[in-house]
């Protein structure tokens, strides 16, 4: 059986994905339950949290002057209530993922970085894995425009996919770039926080998830 989760990647081109291959059956006791959470793969974003903790998805990103010519980004990634099975691999494009470095961790017994990947096993309940990297995430669009692409987020196993919370907390120049868009709006009110050179977004979602956040040159 295999139990997919895909984190930071930026569209298509982007991906970053985790994948797992398990010797036992679903991570959790309870499959009827598990059962009814299931989607098909529409991207559901929930108005309200699940009723039992689920897999959070947490993203730091850091735009910097720099990342304008050459489209990478410092990205954190935390990984927390990591669903607990035997082994599973963050596989990221080899072309777009640098540097990569474990912050920290805590019930996972073996971590290793291999290329473009990191490899775990022995995952318990209340698993936590923090990383950095530099991620190739902004894309210029022409004319002052920048867009950055994330995605596609999701918790997938076998076929079906399970309800996740995703964060995402950027950073940005605020002398150099504004915000102009991005999608899609979270399903809760108050989901999306800006201040000066800061945008939070956080959801809780089923499905395949990505999201786009636009800028704009302060000169243009």
């Amino acid at each position: 059986m295999k139990w997919l989760l895909v984190s930071l990647g930026l569209l298509l081109s982007y991906p970053s994905a985790a994948e797992t291959t398990e010797d036992r059956s679903f991570p959790d006791d309870d499959l009827e339950s598990r059962l009814a959470e299931l989607s098909e793969g529409e991207l559901i974003l929930l108005t309200s949290p699940p009723d039992r903790p689920v897999h959070h998805h947490h993203n730091r990103i850091q735009i910097t002057q720099e990342s304008l010519g050459h489209g990478w980004v410092d990205m954190e990634q935390c990984h927390t209530r990591l669903d607990p099975v035997s082994e599973t691999q963050i596989v990221y494009h080899p072309e777009r993922i640098r540097n990569i470095q474990i912050l920290s961790s805590a019930h996972i017994e073996q971590i290793r970085i291999d290329g473009p990947s990191v490899q775990l096993s022995g995952i318990d309940r209340e698993a936590r894995l923090c990383l950095s990297a530099e991620s190739r995430a902004l894309v210029s669009l022409g004319e002052g425009r920048y867009r950055l692409r994330n995605g596609p987020f999701m918790r997938r196993f076998l076929d079906g996919y399970y309800p996740m919370r995703v964060t995402q907390e950027i950073s940005y120049p605020v002398n150099l770039l504004k915000l102009r868009d991005f999608r899609p709006l979270p399903g809760r009110a108050g989901a999306v926080r800006q201040t000066a050179g800061r945008i939070l977004w956080d959801a809780w979602l089923k499905g395949r998830l990505y999201t786009e956040f636009d800028f704009q040159l302060m000169q243009h």
